[in-house]
């Protein structure tokens, strides 16, 4: 996916409209527009200033993926995903997924 597509998913699963982000950012809605259609490209500081926005991170927000070995992979689109969860559901995940891991260790 695209930066200008999971601009758009974010912004829209939020509720929030091109005007109201532009807005907030103190950017215009045209400009907005532009990154969702492809056309342009935000600068690094303003890259910065979405995922603080959205409180996601700059790789999520670009789809960066890491490429190397199978595990390193796995860890690092774990580590993606955990930074994208709620800060007051990070402690039940952790919870869920150590119940996992030990139920998992008590069958080896």
């Amino acid at each position: 996916m695209s930066f200008g597509t999971n601009l758009i998913k974010i912004r829209k699963s939020l509720n929030i409209s091109q005007a109201k982000l532009g807005k907030d950012l103190g950017i215009t809605q045209q400009m907005i527009s532009s990154y969702e259609k492809g056309i342009s490209s935000p600068n690094v500081e303003l890259l910065t200033k979405l995922a603080d926005y959205f409180q996601i991170s700059i790789d999520y927000l670009v789809d960066h993926r890491v490429h190397g070995k199978e595990h390193e992979l796995q860890k690092a689109q774990l580590i993606q995903l955990f930074d994208n969860i709620p800060a007051d559901d990070r402690t039940r995940c952790l919870l869920i997924l150590s119940t996992f891991v030990i139920g998992s260790s008590k069958t080896h």
